[in-house]
């Protein structure tokens, strides 16, 4: 197939920035509120992402996961506020309604992980999300966060000793050995919804294949965030703050970090562009390894 065949391809099927919002972000909202402990500032990293692929839809549309592109934006933007906010003020879980399809067990359990989740210090739940449900590498995680293997390390093990506790659940993996955590990274997501078959099952039972019994717990969790999200009023209203935030001033959007190749597509980064989320990237590196000292007294 020849270029322009396979760009005229592209174009035919893009997908409408409205569709992709519907289908990723109850999933985007949900790993957001995984790794934040405050849930203001999940919802504002959320919206910042939606609104800078929003200004750049037109080339976006064409990649082939631009929901990983705003993933790695929320990631970048909530690593940030969580090193300025963890001795600010106490973290809380979100009060969402449960779910129809959630049975009472499951919305306890869910409870109990984002209460535990919320009173872990801010590198270790990044980092025990990330790696037990997401499943990246520690290695990855020390080059993203900026911190040491051995911190990530540290960290991985002691979230999941404080998180067992917390939801009362025994923990027969080996924490430091660096594993995956059952699924491929993107896949592991839960950023695109279930086929509709699968949504009336249990939602433990989507969370089966993951033999680590605190990845595990975390993904029923996300799923039991997922549905909890998908029946609120946030997917519109978050779609309606987004449509405003791009008309206003500065309709560009947010200057965001461009993770570009790295995770989501083909296409060639604008120049600027790219100089900014170097930049930025750069920038962001280089905060979390002034704070990493600190948050270690504060564990």
């Amino acid at each position: 197939m020849t270029e322009q065949a396979q760009t005229s391809q592209a174009v035919r099927t893009a997908e409408p920035f409205d569709t992709f919002f519907a289908r990723s972000f109850p999933g985007m909202t949900a790993r957001a509120l995984l790794l934040c402990g405050h849930p203001q500032d999940a919802e504002d990293a959320v919206q910042e992402a939606y609104a800078a692929a929003f200004s750049r839809w037109e080339r976006l549309c064409h990649y082939d996961a631009p929901d990983a592109w705003v993933y790695r934006i929320v990631r970048q933007r909530l690593w940030a506020v969580a090193r300025d906010r963890s001795r600010t003020r106490p973290a809380a879980p979100d009060s969402l309604q449960p779910p129809p399809a959630a049975g009472v067990e499951q919305t306890v359990e869910a409870r109990a992980v984002l209460t535990a989740l919320a009173r872990l210090p801010a590198r270790q739940r990044t980092v025990l999300v990330l790696h037990c449900l997401e499943g990246m590498t520690q290695e990855a995680i020390a080059d993203e966060l900026g911190l040491t293997r051995g911190a990530v390390a540290s960290s991985v093990f002691r979230a999941r000793a404080k998180l067992t506790k917390a939801v009362g659940m025994s923990d027969g993996v080996d924490a430091g050995n660096g594993r995956r955590a059952g699924r491929g990274r993107h896949d592991g997501l839960g950023l695109v919804p279930s086929p509709p078959q699968a949504r009336t099952a249990r939602l433990g039972e989507q969370a089966a294949d993951f033999a680590d019994p605190v990845a595990a717990a975390l993904r029923r969790t996300e799923l039991w965030l997922r549905a909890a999200v998908a029946r609120s009023d946030r997917p519109a209203r978050q779609l309606a703050a987004v449509r405003r935030a791009s008309a206003g001033p500065g309709a560009a959007g947010p200057e965001a970090a461009d993770p570009d190749a790295a995770e989501a597509g083909p296409a060639e980064a604008e120049p600027a562009e790219a100089d900014g989320a170097r930049s930025e990237a750069a920038e962001a590196e280089k905060a979390a390894a002034e704070g990493a000292a600190a948050e270690k007294e504060a564990e």
